[in-house]
């Protein structure tokens, strides 16, 4: 019984880093929304929410407008991996 417990607690220490990332990458963007490219950077990741004047519609895609691109180096690995899902970027 006791290494079932410790097997459980485990899996369950190895789970939670996991899903706090996904979360907390859900809660940042958009993540069935449009993707966002720029001038200087290529393809960024998915729309943040409420991005303020940074995003600007272009059509199917939104282009990023500011400097400041640390919301997508934040969620750098949930950026390329949503870019790679979703076709913007080639594996």
């Amino acid at each position: 019984m006791t290494t079932k417990r410790t097997l459980a607690f485990l899996l369950l220490a190895a789970a939670l880093p996991l899903l706090f990332f996904i979360g907390r990458f859900a809660f940042t963007f958009e993540l069935l929304g449009s993707g966002v490219r720029s001038t200087h950077h290529g393809w960024l990741g998915p729309t943040p929410r409420n991005p303020g004047n940074c995003a600007v519609d272009i059509g199917k895609v939104n282009s990023w407008e500011c400097s400041d691109i640390s919301v997508f180096t934040q969620h750098r690995l949930g950026c390329d991996l949503w870019l790679r899902i979703f076709g913007y970027a080639e594996a």
